[in-house]
């Protein structure tokens, strides 16, 4: 009998150490298992912050571009429409009556204080009243003409005044640039 209870004891005995040594490797793979859960999250959230990051600066270089995009295309149409406000403005000069026109020029001559000189037209210019600039101020008439649509040059010496159309608006167009800017944007 007493063997029997000791088998007995030792059968309860391995009974609880089996069970201490089940719980505890139960433990430990719980312990395992929560860690390498809380592994993958902490891996899942790096993850989507790595591709939250990505995106915004994806994102950021695609506003970059369109933003350059879209401003390229706003100074594009810009200087279009100051070339057509331009060509415009060469137009209504060349339409003006011929007393208007050379009254223009005659003023032009008068503000430069010009006595003597050659004076060579623009090679589109077919308004000028010639005869009238020569005896008034002193010119003679150049037998080439220059580049223009418009107007003349006048020759003195070393010294060139450019009354041609073209340079007369682009002068009046670069020095009223930025009222122009605003206007073309809507900010006047």
């Amino acid at each position: 009998m007493a063997l029997e209870k000791i088998i007995e004891k030792l059968e309860n005995e391995k009974k609880v150490k089996i069970e201490e040594l089940r719980k505890k490797r139960e433990k430990e793979y719980e312990d395992f298992v929560a860690k390498k859960e809380k592994e993958l999250e902490e891996w899942k959230e790096q993850q989507r912050k790595n591709l939250k990051e990505s995106l915004n600066r994806e994102e950021s270089t695609l506003l970059s571009q369109l933003r350059l995009k879209y401003n390229t295309e706003k100074a594009r149409i810009e200087a279009e429409t100051v070339n057509r406000v331009k060509l415009l403005l060469l137009e209504k000069i060349k339409s003006l009556s011929n007393e208007l026109y050379n009254g223009i020029w005659d003023g032009f001559v008068e503000k430069e204080s010009v006595k003597g000189g050659e004076i060579i037209l623009a090679k589109g210019e077919d308004k000028i009243d010639v005869d009238h600039f020569c005896k008034k101020y002193g010119l003679v008439l150049g037998k080439d003409r220059v580049e223009g649509k418009g107007g003349f040059v006048i020759q003195k010496d070393n010294l060139v005044i450019d009354l041609t159309i073209d340079t007369i608006v682009e002068e009046l167009v670069n020095k009223n640039i930025l009222e122009i800017a605003q206007i073309l944007r809507g900010e006047k």
